[in-house]
């Protein structure tokens, strides 16, 4: 019986070490990606917008569903392949250049932006990705920590050169 105590004990003890070093973590980050392809940046653009063919070249998107317009701005429900949904609202368009997709959820476990700033190179376009988040639940800060801040931002701008037979190159 001792031992079973004892276990619990050190349970507690580490979820509540957790819970302190995710607290410690701020709720609101942001982090910036970039990646440079050789595309022009209205290519780089029409991707991005070409909503029904996103899980094709996102690897952690299952399926987008249009929903109506939420204030006149174009509204999506995404799932990815843990089953997570996020309702997407396109708050902000300027061809080619800048696309800001905002969540629409609120309450959820994170709440945010992604921001694409696309500019002209020489042989092709840069692509900065910035995220601005805001995550409430000091478990899941502690979580994002652990498994790495910018995880699926790199995996979505490693999709976006793969989808372009690229091999990507992320800063």
């Amino acid at each position: 019986m001792k031992i079973l105590f004892r276990i619990l004990i050190i349970l507690v003890l580490l979820g509540v070490a957790a819970y302190l070093v995710g607290y410690s973590i701020p709720a609101r980050q942001t982090h910036t990606r970039t990646i440079t392809l050789k595309q022009t940046p209205e290519a780089v653009f029409a991707l991005l917008t070409d909503l029904p063919n996103f899980p094709k070249w996102n690897p952690n998107m299952v399926k987008i569903e249009m929903l109506p317009p939420v204030d006149g701005k174009e509204a999506t429900r995404q799932t990815f392949k843990d089953n997570m949904q996020m309702t997407i609202i396109t708050s902000e368009s300027t061809p080619p250049k800048h696309l800001v997709r905002s969540m629409g959820d609120v309450g959820g476990p994170f709440e945010g932006s992604w921001t694409y700033d696309i500019s002209p190179t020489a042989d092709g376009s840069q692509v900065v990705l910035t995220e601005q988040s805001e995550m409430k639940n000091p478990f899941f800060r502690l979580m994002v920590k652990i498994f790495g801040p910018t995880k699926y931002m790199d995996e979505h701008l490693q999709g976006m050169a793969k989808n372009f037979g690229e091999t990507a190159v992320i800063q």
